[in-house]
């Protein structure tokens, strides 16, 4: 009787584990389902213009959908295989691409953050993908713009050569290298590129290049700083220095001593067909050696990981 019980509790519980099995299989199944709708989905974006924001919507309604049925399947040796892997590194692309579609930088922070490992830990089990190049070079851009260039050359040492070659990819590294020298007007031509990356280092090295004409100059002619500045209009240079005046006033810098302390006063004021810099090139400034400090300390660090 005692053996009968045994015997009825094992079969019992294998069924209960075959159930288990083919429910996470199912559960895996319909992960595959939603992921091709997905891939539809999105390839659309490209062919209907007209319907941009509700496929959009579609595909961020997708991704949630396939992220809880990811979260349910056990990731044991049983279903972390090649063809799991492929459609993970697939799911993830296109939802680094979504976001990236959406200018949603922390959503291709964590897109990104799974792919890494699927492309430089599993390639020896999985064919690059097609969709590998762009979105690496995405991600480089991301470090550019954030000036992690640390960051930046660990991920070319681990980056193929053959890889590297690639237009999309070069393109970063032809940036970077402009950065380095310094060749600021290059940069500003990047302002033209719809992508959002390319806007925000254009706009990073504008500002740099305003802020040192303020300290050079007393007054320029508004025609000199559109040329500089690569603006199109006066137009435009009026609104760049509208924005300017805000960035100087919230940045919380210090301001020269014959800033005049009244609400009009501002540090780019315009006069006639000039641009006058509120700026005391009198003044002697003292060496920030504690700036000097921290910024050589990061050069440091960042100088450790490339070694």
């Amino acid at each position: 009787m005692e053996l009968k019980k045994r015997l009825y509790k094992s079969y019992k519980s294998r069924k209960l584990g075959l159930a288990s099995t083919k429910t996470r299989r199912r559960n895996a199944q319909l992960n595959h389902s939603c992921l091709n709708e997905l891939e539809n989905t999105f390839s659309k974006l490209s062919k209907d213009k007209s319907n941009t924001c509700e496929n959009l919507q579609k595909c961020m309604k997708l991704i949630e959908e396939i992220k809880d049925s990811l979260a349910k399947v056990r990731l044991s040796s049983e279903f972390m295989t090649r063809d799991h892997l492929l459609k993970m590194r697939k799911f993830f692309e296109l939802y680094a691409l979504v976001c990236l579609e959406l200018n949603d930088t922390e959503g291709f922070k964590c897109a990104y953050s799974q792919l890494h490992p699927l492309y430089f830990d599993f390639s020896h089990l999985l064919l690059r993908s097609d969709r590998m190049s762009y979105v690496l070079s995405m991600w480089m851009l991301h470090l550019v713009s954030e000036n992690k260039i640390g960051d930046l050359y660990m991920l070319l040492e681990r980056i193929p050569a053959d890889l590297k070659k690639d237009e999309k990819i070069l393109f970063v590294i032809n940036l970077e290298r402009l950065m380095m020298e310094g060749n600021l007007g290059k940069l500003l031509d990047l302002n033209d590129n719809s992508n959002e990356y390319h806007r925000i280092i254009a706009a990073t090295y504008r500002n740099k290049i305003a802020s040192a004409m303020e300290l050079s100059y007393k007054q320029l002619d508004m025609d000199y700083i559109i040329k500089t500045l690569k603006l199109k209009n006066k137009q435009e240079l009026l609104d760049f220095i509208s924005y300017y005046n805000q960035f100087k006033l919230q940045s919380g810098e210090k301001l020269p001593s014959n800033y005049s302390s009244d609400t009009t006063s501002v540090p780019w004021k315009v006069l006639e067909d000039a641009v006058v810099f509120q700026n005391d090139s009198v003044v002697k400034h003292k060496i920030p050696s504690k700036e000097l400090l921290n910024n050589s300390l990061k050069y440091l660090n960042d100088l450790e990981k490339i070694v």
